[in-house]
């Protein structure tokens, strides 16, 4: 299974809220796919088998790891900027 084979193939994106193609999808997450991939795909190809022939193990364990709470991302990149902005003073 070619790993470009579904990429030309439009779904509606849930986090997005807007219809995008398969390749958005399958390499939105620094090269890698999306973490809700298997929700939004199920019923248009074998995206299981897709994800199996195509992503490592450590890959897939990358693609559906837990993502981090939104405000402890968020805070996070506060203090990230407050660093920048910290080192640029000095």
């Amino acid at each position: 299974m070619m790993i470009t084979q579904y990429d030309e193939k439009e779904g509606y994106c849930k986090m997005l809220g807007h219809f995008l193609t398969f390749d958005y999808c399958r390499s939105v997450s620094n090269g890698l796919p999306c973490s809700k991939v298997l929700d939004c795909w199920f019923q248009d190809f074998p995206i299981q088998a897709f994800i199996d022939q195509n992503y490592t193990t450590e890959e897939q364990q990358k693609i559906f790891a837990p993502q981090k709470p939104k405000i402890l991302s968020l805070s996070e990149i506060l203090e990230q900027a407050q660093k920048r902005l910290k080192e640029n003073k000095d």
